[in-house]
């Protein structure tokens, strides 16, 4: 056989393996487990979600799953850790509005913001109005009435974050005076200073400080939710006082971009399934949090943009981003 002929058949028979390489690859989705990363640290409530999620998961997606608990810089060190792994599906990251504030100010490392691919929402945990049991104010109207005549103290968690931006947007519509706000490490130690008044107020989930509310050390005034929470069935919706305000923690999926979208979907599919299964669900009613928390990447993919747009004009308006 002449050299040119050798040559060819070569080629074609390398151009053949690629190709079916190709096409294996395709097919092999997921071919190993796949990493769930997230900023929170073990026991945290964005790595209980991470995990009450795996239960099911793998049933759904075919594969194991296991949690990277990636903490520090609201974010930045997850961002870090999942830019560095290859855009194949088999990472996955679990955000909050933690991290779309954290790209908001140039903080996500090689991360910028368009770069979040939402998959599915996981919970929407709404914020409620919380005062400590032996606060003067014993309702949402008799809150309010003292906070149109003086600057109220609210316990954040810390500058600049979802519940900062909450607390403010809250006075504004409401017609309050400026709060001042307190940055604590975290939701623990805000319910600790309402419960020995230290603070007038605070935005907090109802697990955060369910035994509390429980104990009758803390009672909750408002609830910032499209519809009453079936955990405080007697404590009023912002609407329901004429308050136009829905504030929540939202925690969902996301990818980066790049990542193939054929396998975007197969894990939207697995992540829904799953998290619409008993185990998922029986965990967002026991912890407070709405019922209809599960979207998948369409909605969850708007809300994400649609937070970018409103939590910038937040910052700047707070003079956080300039």
């Amino acid at each position: 056989m002449p050299a040119h002929q050798k040559t060819c058949l070569a080629l074609g028979f390398g151009l053949a393996v690629l190709a079916a390489g190709a096409v294996q690859a395709q097919e092999a989705f997921p071919s190993k487990p796949i990493e769930v990363v997230t900023h929170a640290g073990v026991g945290g409530g964005t790595d209980i979600t991470a995990r009450m999620m795996m239960v099911q998961a793998p049933a759904a997606l075919k594969t194991e799953l296991v949690v990277a608990n990636k903490t520090g810089g609201s974010g930045s060190a997850s961002f870090g850790y999942a830019a560095s792994r290859p855009k194949d599906g088999h990472t996955i990251m679990l955000i909050t509005q933690t991290h779309l504030l954290t790209l908001l100010q140039g903080k996500g490392g090689t991360v910028k913001v368009g770069d979040l691919v939402g998959i599915a929402r996981a919970t929407e945990d709404p914020q409620v109005l919380m005062v400590g049991a032996n606060s003067p104010y014993k309702t949402a109207q008799d809150f309010i009435a003292a906070a149109k005549t003086k600057s109220m103290k609210f316990g954040t968690t810390q500058i600049g974050s979802v519940d900062h931006i909450a607390v403010v947007g809250f006075a504004e519509k409401a017609g309050l005076w400026k709060p001042i706000v307190v940055p604590f490490r975290g939701g623990g130690d805000i319910v600790v200073n309402l419960v020995g008044g230290n603070l007038d107020g605070a935005l907090l989930n109802y697990a955060e400080a369910e035994s509390q509310i429980k104990a009758n050390e803390v009672r909750a005034l408002i609830v910032f939710a499209k519809s009453k929470m079936d955990s405080l069935p007697q404590t009023p919706t912002a609407a329901e006082i004429g308050i136009p305000a829905v504030y929540s923690t939202t925690r969902g999926f996301a990818v980066l971009k790049g990542t193939p979208e054929d396998r975007i979907k197969l894990l939207e599919e697995g992540l829904v399934k799953s998290m619409q299964g008993k185990i998922y669900q029986d965990y967002l009613k026991s912890s407070g949090q709405s019922e209809g928390s599960v979207v998948g990447r369409a909605d969850w993919q708007a809300e994400i943009d649609e937070f970018l747009k409103t939590g910038d004009a937040a910052l700047t308006s707070l003079g956080i981003k300039k």
